[in-house]
């Protein structure tokens, strides 16, 4: 259905779970866990999503398991989460039991022996969203061209994402200044390639925002007339009625996000009940319902039905080394532009 990506993470994923051994104690079922949950603090949970979301979120789970209380706390970007443990646990406090992420933190965080190892496909888990012992998959990023209906005619609109680099939108292109997303291009692409456009755009004078949710204002005002974005960061702009097109030109970028349960929290079976819930059906599409951020490798979910058929591009977990050295260099190509006030 997806192509050679969805083959290729879902072969990385099965290598990885088989090379690891679990480190936690017997398996619990969903109803153990709630047991035991219920009877100890909050669930601490973390992650970049706003406030108000999470809360849609955490409403949908306490429906299902009502004794299990979770709190939420927002990192806003999400790129302090491992930071944040680790000086948490070196303090001597308890830090937050679920983390929902990026991959390169979590690695960090395990070779250190601070996360916990369930048995996730015995909590029903679908095997494919079992990143490695220590996390799942819970919903992802994907990129998409987008650009003013007002100012772009259907002839004009970029069919990928090298002609986003062409000398016509010169100062007229909108990005993101980190490069996430353009690093999993890569794969597909290729990395030469995905850095010579990159280095095009960036000479081409592209506005680079902070905030990917800048983007779609920015293009609701006209102050850009196409971009490279996300589909959850397009959604609030597209909402509010702004003229916005967008296509998922192939490749498709993916960036999938975990979620990860640590050792040392106050409540880790409160946390691996939230974990392995966020990555069934009904937990994805509260996810997706309140953030616009869906899981793709999820059977049924919209952003599977969003990206079918279509070629995706992502690393999978054992390139991961790859993976985040193409970024680095992606990044700093496009922080020396700096970004859009």
């Amino acid at each position: 259905m997806f192509g050679i990506s969805r083959r290729v993470f879902a072969l990385a994923v099965g290598a990885l779970a088989v090379a690891s051994t679990s480190t936690s104690a017997s398996a619990q079922t969903i109803d153990e866990l709630a047991q035991v949950a219920a009877k100890k603090p909050p669930v601490v949970w973390t992650e970049s999503s706003e406030v108000a979301a999470a809360q849609k979120i955490i409403a949908i789970f306490n429906a299902k398991f009502p004794g299990v209380k979770v709190e939420y706390i927002r990192d806003t970007g999400g790129n302090t989460l491992a930071a944040k443990v680790i000086q948490q646990v070196q303090a001597g406090g308890a830090p937050a039991a679920v983390l929902t992420g990026d991959q390169a933190q979590f690695l960090e965080l395990d070779k250190r022996g601070m996360l916990r190892k369930p048995d996730w496909k015995s909590l029903g888990v679908a095997p494919e969203l079992i990143g490695s012992p220590y996390m799942v998959a819970t919903t992802a990023a994907i990129g998409m061209i987008v650009w003013n209906k007002t100012k772009v005619s259907d002839a004009d609109v970029p069919k990928s994402l090298e002609a986003l680099a062409d000398p016509k939108w010169k100062g007229k292109a909108g990005s993101w200044i980190r490069a996430p997303h353009y690093a999993q291009l890569g794969k597909v692409m290729g990395p030469e390639k995905i850095r010579d456009v990159i280095t095009r755009l960036v000479a081409n004078e592209a506005r680079l925002y902070d905030s990917t949710f800048r983007i779609g204002q920015e293009l609701a005002t006209g102050e850009i007339d196409v971009g490279y974005s996300f589909f959850h960061a397009t959604q609030p702009a597209l909402a509010a009625g702004a003229p916005i097109g967008y296509a998922f030109v192939e490749p498709v970028s993916v960036s999938t996000i975990y979620s990860t349960v640590v050792d040392k929290s106050a409540n880790p079976e409160g946390g691996i009940l939230f974990a392995a819930w966020l990555s069934t059906k009904e937990g994805a599409d509260a996810y997706e319902a309140a953030t616009n951020r869906g899981n793709p490798y999820l059977k049924g979910t919209r952003s599977e039905g969003l990206v079918q058929g279509r070629k995706l591009s992502e690393y999978p977990l054992a390139e991961l080394d790859t993976y985040v050295k193409l970024q680095a260099e992606l990044n700093k190509i496009l922080s020396a532009r700096g970004a859009a006030k």
